[in-house]
């Protein structure tokens, strides 16, 4: 099988381009997902909250090489997957029921330590907040 790179947009947010950023933390709750980000240029802690979550997987970037280099840091750290992603994968399932024009989207989310795709909704939100005594997760 012939792997196809990812087609993704970088969506706009207050944090640094090719900024050393890692997930430090993950909290689910039904429909909702909120993903804690740490960037070292700037020291900032980044909440990136998505509502009404169909589903959402958590890879090494090791496992994610179609998603390069469309996702790579130089291009940002939030993107709007539109094709070849993890939801596209899906829906070649007999068992998944949503359809690509529906109401889900797929996002993804690259970090040094490992990466998130969110199938969702609706658009994610993006609160920052500025830390001196951050540490890096490593």
């Amino acid at each position: 099988m012939t792997m196809q790179l990812v087609d993704a947009t970088p969506l706009k947010t207050g944090s640094t381009l090719g900024s050393l950023v890692d997930m430090v933390h993950l909290n689910f709750e039904i429909g909702r997902l909120v993903v804690t980000l740490n960037f070292e240029v700037g020291k900032k802690t980044t909440t990136v909250k998505f509502e009404d979550v169909v589903g959402f997987r958590v890879l090494d970037e090791g496992d994610l090489l179609e998603y390069w280099p469309a996702c790579s840091s130089d291009n940002g750290w939030l993107f709007l997957v539109n094709g070849n992603g993890w939801f596209e994968q899906e829906t070649i399932r007999s068992g998944f029921l949503h359809e690509r024009g529906g109401v889900v989207t797929e996002y993804f989310v690259a970090t040094q330590n490992c990466c998130v795709s969110v199938l969702a909704g609706s658009p994610p939100t993006v609160d920052e907040a500025r830390y001196e005594g951050l540490t890096m997760a490593r």
